[in-house]
C-alpha cells in the first residue's frame, strides 16, 4: 500500500484500520448515540444478502469448473480427475477415508459394494492404489497415505470364484486391502 504524503506505510494501515474500525463502532457524542442501534430486520437482510452473494459466487465459481468437497467444503478444479471422488457426492481424496467410514454403514449392501467397487477402480487410477490380498504383506502403517478394506473385485465379497473354487485374488477371504502409499519425499 503507498503511503500518503507525510505517513510511513505503517501509519497509513493504522488510519485505514481505525476507519474501518470507525465505521462499525456507534458513535456516542455528550453520552448520546449518533448513530442507531441496528435493528433485528436490518441484520437479517444483511445476512440474506450475503447468503444470495455466496451463492451466486459458488455459481461462478461452478461456471469456471471450480467445485467444493461435499465433506469438508474446500474448492477444488473439476478438471483434476484425482481431486475428487464423484460419489453422486463430490468428495476429496483427503476426506476420503472418513467419509468412506460413515457413508458405507448407510448403504444398502447392494448399493455399498457398487459404490466401493467404483471407489477402488478410482483409488487405483487416480492414486496408485494396491490391492493386497494377505493382511501380513501390508506396507508399515507409517508409509501408508490411504488404507481401505474391501470387498474383493474378483468374486464379489464370495471368496469363490466359479462355484467352488476358492478366489485367488484375495485367498478366499472375500476381502482385499487398499493401500495408498505415502509420497516419498
Amino acid at each position: 500500500m503507498d503511503a500518503s504524503p507525510g505517513h510511513s506505510p505503517a501509519a497509513a494501515e493504522s488510519l485505514l484500520a481505525d476507519a474501518g474500525l470507525c465505521i462499525l463502532n456507534v458513535y456516542t457524542f455528550a453520552g448520546k448515540q449518533t448513530m442507531p442501534e441496528p435493528s433485528e430486520s436490518r441484520v437479517e437482510e444483511v445476512v440474506a444478502r450475503h447468503e444470495v452473494d455466496l451463492d451466486r459466487l459458488k455459481d461462478a465459481l461452478g461456471l469456471l469448473g471450480v467445485v467444493p468437497c461435499s465433506w469438508c467444503k474446500k474448492f477444488f478444479r473439476r478438471s483434476d480427475p484425482g481431486a475428487l471422488f464423484d460419489a453422486g457426492e463430490l468428495v476429496c481424496y483427503g476426506c476420503i477415508h472418513e467419509w468412506w467410514t460413515q457413508r458405507c454403514a448407510q448403504l444398502s449392501i447392494k448399493d455399498r459394494e457398487t459404490l466401493e467397487s467404483k471407489l477402488v477402480f478410482w483409488l487405483r487410477s487416480q492414486h496408485h492404489a494396491e490391492i493386497f490380498k494377505d493382511p501380513t504383506k501390508l506396507p508399515e502403517s507409517s508409509q501408508q497415505e490411504l488404507h481401505l478394506i474391501a470387498n474383493c473385485l474378483e468374486c464379489r465379497g464370495t471368496g469363490k470364484l466359479m462355484g467352488d473354487e476358492r478366489c485367488r485374488y484375495c485367498e478366499g477371504r472375500g476381502t482385499v486391502w487398499v493401500i495408498v502409499s505415502r509420497k516419498q519425499a
